[in-house]
């Protein structure tokens, strides 16, 4: 990575952390207020798409083209996402067998958690209308489960996506998607086993638009020069907030939705692309872009442990808001940045030590 391209990444994260605290807060909404907090918010797994797209390009494009082979991308892969997804998904096996032992009316056969489990570690989703979603351990894991499909179609057909392939798949996607959306009257689809076909041209069309903005993005610096003076990333943000604030209702949903993935995230993801990061703010995007991953994967399975706890002391989370929903969402943060800290780092590091092929000495 070139020291001119950092500003690339420390802008994105900044973006993707922005967006991870986002879902977090929605999905905590319940113990905040009787409404939605950021009700779009539900928006940001496309985002995390789109970035992933840029990012997953920027990276492996080189590698790929100079020899690397599937197993070992697949391997990279892996280990920078099962740590803390096998944590998030024993913290919600936890919750279950405690939940057992404390709740006798809402008992749950431990047959039925132990296929959640052996599934969930797996990657393999329960598309059972039985389940309220395909990972019922760590329901968020759904996105990351289409992030590794998406993953694998990008390196088996890296040597044909060239700018024509890709702009039909994304073309071709994005009409699917329309469907998917005019039928269900929004984007918030692929995470059940009902609408988990809708997600595949959901995750396609974000994921290879980053792919071909991260390959063409030299063609904007020119013209876009503009963007070097300026707060355009923290316009971006605040942008990103707005847009999950927003909440149109009956025909404008999808409409809404449609124009948001299309349209307005690419822009952001080309504006933090392009822009330098102030050094006041590199430390802050950073750390966003640090503790991003960690909360979006962990946050509903402490969402469940948090609030059961406050039941079994005696402490109604819904009847407690917004201080109740506010000491959970700060308890998140705080357990996402220690928990990367003391395990996925050190975690990771070992795996790659133990499990990728070393660079050949140069004599």
């Amino acid at each position: 990575m070139q020291p001119s391209t950092r500003h690339v990444y420390l802008n994105l994260d900044a973006l993707r952390g922005v967006a991870a605290i986002s879902v977090m807060l929605y999905h905590f909404s319940p113990f905040i207020t009787d409404g939605k907090v950021l009700p779009s918010s539900y928006l940001a797994v496309d985002l995390f798409f789109l970035l992933s797209g840029f990012v997953i390009a920027h990276a492996y494009d080189r590698k790929i083209e100079t020899g690397m082979g599937f197993g070992t991308f697949l391997l990279i892969r892996l280990i920078r996402l099962y740590p803390l997804y096998l944590a998030g998904t024993l913290l919600g096996f936890f919750y279950l067998l405690i939940k057992n032992r404390l709740m006798p009316a809402e008992y749950l056969p431990l047959s039925d958690i132990a296929v959640m489990l052996t599934t969930g570690m797996f990657f393999i989703p329960l598309v059972s209308s039985a389940y309220h979603t395909i990972f019922p351990l760590n329901p968020a894991s759904w996105s990351l489960f289409f992030e590794l499909l998406v993953n694998i179609a990008y390196f088996l057909l890296f040597f044909v996506l060239s700018k024509r392939v890709l702009a039909s798949l994304i073309a071709g996607s994005l009409v699917l998607l329309v469907v998917a959306a005019a039928l269900a009257g929004t984007l918030d689809f692929g995470m059940t086993g009902q609408t988990i076909i809708s997600g595949l041209p959901r995750v396609c069309f974000s994921f290879f638009l980053g792919v071909l903005l991260c390959r063409s993005i030299g063609l904007y610096r020119g013209k876009l020069g503009f963007l070097q003076t300026g707060y355009w990333i923290e316009i971006s943000i605040v942008l990103t907030l707005v847009a999950f604030a927003i909440a149109p209702g009956g025909a404008m949903r999808p409409i809404y939705d449609l124009i948001c993935i299309v349209l307005l995230f690419p822009i952001m993801v080309v504006v933090g692309a392009l822009a330098p990061t102030h050094p006041r703010c590199s430390k802050l995007y950073s750390w966003l872009g640090r503790i991003s991953y960690p909360i979006y994967i962990i946050h509903t399975p402490l969402l469940m442990i948090i609030a059961g706890a406050g039941k079994a002391v005696s402490i109604d989370p819904f009847a407690n808001h917004p201080w109740f929903g506010i000491v959970m969402a700060i308890a998140v943060i705080v357990i996402g940045d220690i928990g990367t800290r003391i395990f996925d780092e050190p975690v990771r590091r070992f795996l790659q030590r133990q499990m990728l092929p070393r660079p050949r000495a140069i004599a």
